[in-house]
């Protein structure tokens, strides 16, 4: 499964007040159920470590 997020990130949704994340690859599906301030601080640091990545050789 390939998307805009990269293969296996689906899409996050908010449903009952949590954000929901899910991931998956060959062996199977994993689910988060986040807070909406989790869900914030996850996407800083996200941003922060695709910043840290660009600045790194293969």
């Amino acid at each position: 499964m390939s998307g805009k997020y990269g293969d296996g990130v689906e899409e996050p949704y908010a449903f009952s007040g949590v954000v929901q994340v899910g991931v998956q690859d060959y062996d199977g599906r994993a689910r988060a159920s986040i807070s909406p301030d989790e869900a914030r601080l996850l996407g800083l640091r996200l941003i922060k470590a695709a910043d840290e990545a660009e600045g790194q050789e293969w």
